[in-house]
């Protein structure tokens, strides 16, 4: 059952990123400094996630080094994923790719940020519920600028609102195929757990600071995007505090 619970929970977090997608659809065209502080509030929702979240909870569980050693595992999965998945970084310049091989691009590239966000949401519910609905409701925030980030630039190459929607929220339907793995895992190999929590925390922090961050700050309005990484990590500071 508690595996079912987060794969719901996280098939709706996950279907956020069509929200973004539609919002690029109905508003248009995305500024540049807008993209770039929805970017900063993705990575500080990102990274309170993984540490006051995840890492904290796989602290909290041993007193011995297994967090550090999930938190680097976590960070060279992403890594190899990075390295040998073929995918596009996020970004509204001008491609010279065709607009139907630059949504495949991204869709990898949403995809290999939602890999640990699944397992987030799976390896948090199956530790306590009430964590895996936190981390849902924040994923869900963090997916909505993912979202617009992935629709802006297929609209601005010439695809069509509806295939834009389409491509944005196929994007996260990753999210639950691995909130099923980690809660799995997490269940039927519960001494594993902080490993488990500190792997998708690490994750996580690779993708904010391989992606994310370099991204919103690569604009000239890197006051903006870091405006939006205190806002977001603020909020989901205050909605862990609120919901625990």
């Amino acid at each position: 059952m508690a595996i079912l619970d987060a794969t719901l929970l996280s098939l709706v977090a996950g279907l956020a990123t069509g929200l973004g997608g539609l919002l690029v659809a109905l508003l248009g065209k995305l500024s540049m400094r807008s993209y770039d502080a929805l970017l900063g509030f993705a990575a500080g929702v990102m990274t309170s996630i993984a540490t006051l979240g995840l890492i904290l909870e796989a602290s909290t569980q041993t007193t011995s080094i297994v967090p550090l050693v999930g938190v680097a595992v976590g960070a060279a999965a992403l890594f190899a994923f990075d390295r040998f998945l073929p995918h596009q970084h996020l970004g509204l310049e001008r491609s010279e790719i065709r607009p139907s091989r630059r949504a495949v691009l991204l869709f990898a590239a949403i995809t290999l940020h939602n890999i640990p966000e699944g397992l987030a949401v799976g390896t948090g519910y199956a530790y306590q519920p009430r964590l895996g609905l936190v981390l849902a409701l924040a994923i869900a925030l963090h997916n909505i600028p993912e979202g617009m980030a992935v629709a802006a630039p297929l609209r601005a190459g010439g695809m069509s609102r509806l295939k834009c929607v389409a491509w944005a929220t196929a994007s996260g339907l990753a999210e639950p195929l691995a909130a099923v793995i980690g809660a799995t895992f997490a269940t039927f190999f519960s001494l594993l757990l902080p490993f488990a929590l500190a792997f998708a925390g690490g994750a996580m922090l690779y993708v904010v600071s391989d992606e994310l961050i370099p991204e919103s700050h690569s604009h000239g309005y890197e006051h903006e995007a870091t405006f939006g990484f205190v806002v977001g990590f603020i909020l989901l500071l205050s909605l862990m505090r609120y919901l625990r």
